[in-house]
């Protein structure tokens, strides 16, 4: 009976602690207060009502609740009296990033290594209250006391991290939007203006209407970019993986790119290992090809006159690695990691290609979606792009893994 009691209860509170919002985190503290208050109950009155047993004491209980707690999506330490951590489920050992069993059997700021948790504890008003772990999380903490002999109180921790990353995305995502789309706009409307008052040379009209096509193209292609930008985040796009050598991927995409690099007097070079070696990659042909012909054109438009961007792939174990490396300003270590972002800009970052900021977003999203990876690589001088896509099966082989 106390099982099925408890797994009721438990049922309610993972019910509960999935669907409702952050802020209702006391009623899922609540609800597992009640879970081990009942259960020490039901326990205590079917050991007195089975004659000539000896009464269970209420510790065996919690190493009872130790596997139905491993069901709660929330974190859930159980402490005594003492602070002394009894039962930490895996949902608060992947928060706070500690093996459960370290965290069990001691004192909670041990456990937890962290003042205002234990506060959270001390406090026990049932409130919940976000807690900032290090610089780079944020977790909301209440706690409720139960007063008993064995189990004093239990601290509730859910993590917030990533709805805050999410929250903070979207505010930049907002602002950069309406500050890329604000100096289109203002050059759009200055010029329908100038036509609409009336220019008498016809070559300054023509003057004014390029200028403007071009305005309202740099605004269509913005948006069409964000457009596509959100289908690859939300995985709308479909994606037809299929082998294809290395080696045509490369030559199609010189041969893409090579009037671009002609005007910008540029030198495009592929290279590939002897022999073959890269052999075929599983990928989406055209998807693969819009990353690397974006890595290309990113890297003309900051080569100098009479530069050289190479092209190379090279066979890894279970993947094949493209790079595009050219003789421009470089990428500062402190850009590498953000250059990927829609819309970042810095001094010698790429921002993507067009010029619209979104392009190596873009590119980040495709190698992701194709199983690779896509870095900025520590060569110099220069800035070298890689990206990975997994190898196809040799005949007789095993596929990647």
């Amino acid at each position: 009976m106390t099982r099925m009691l408890l797994l009721l209860v438990i049922a309610c509170v993972t019910g509960l602690g999935v669907d409702r919002l952050p802020g209702d985190l006391d009623w899922v503290v609540a609800l597992v207060g009640v879970t081990i208050a009942g259960a020490l109950v039901v326990t205590q009155r079917e050991a007195a009502a089975r004659p000539h047993t000896v009464v269970v004491p209420a510790v065996d209980v919690v190493e009872e609740l130790r596997g139905i707690l491993a069901l709660l999506p929330e974190g859930i330490l159980v402490v005594d009296a003492d602070e002394i951590v009894l039962v930490a489920n895996p949902a608060v050992a992947r928060i706070l990033r500690r093996p459960p069993e370290a965290m069990e059997g001691v004192t909670l700021i041990r456990a937890t290594r962290d003042a205002a948790l234990v506060q959270v504890l001390r406090e026990a008003t049932g409130e919940p209250r976000d807690v900032a772990l290090g610089d780079d999380r944020l977790v909301r903490a209440a706690a409720t006391r139960l007063g008993t002999d064995a189990v004093h109180a239990v601290l509730t921790v859910q993590d917030l991290t990533a709805l805050r990353n999410a929250e903070r995305a979207r505010s930049e995502l907002v602002a950069n939007v309406s500050h890329e789309l604000r100096t289109p706009i203002a050059a759009a409307r200055a010029l329908a203006e100038t036509l609409e008052a009336g220019v008498d040379e016809a070559d300054q009209r023509q003057h004014f209407h390029e200028r403007l096509t071009h305005e309202i193209e740099r605004l269509g292609e913005i948006v069409e970019r964000l457009l596509r930008l959100s289908r690859l985040e939300s995985r709308a796009e479909e994606f037809d993986l299929q082998p294809i050598a290395v080696s045509e991927l490369l030559r199609i995409a010189v041969a893409r790119l090579s009037p671009v690099a002609d005007r910008a007097e540029v030198t495009l070079v592929a290279e590939e290992e002897p022999s073959g070696a890269t052999g075929e990659v599983v990928t989406d042909r055209e998807r693969a090809l819009e990353v690397i012909t974006n890595l290309l054109d990113n890297a003309i438009r900051y080569s100098p006159v009479g530069g050289t961007i190479t092209l190379r792939a090279e066979a890894l174990d279970q993947a094949v690695r493209i790079s595009v490396r050219d003789q421009g300003p470089g990428i500062l270590p402190a850009d590498r990691q953000r250059v990927f972002e829609r819309f970042y800009t810095a001094d010698r970052a790429r921002t993507g290609g067009a010029g619209t900021g979104l392009g190596l977003a873009i590119a980040r999203h495709i190698v992701s979606r194709l199983g690779g990876e896509i870095w900025v690589a520590d060569e110099t001088p220069g800035a070298t792009l890689s990206f990975t896509l997994p190898r196809a099966p040799r005949d007789g082989a095993d596929a990647p893994a």
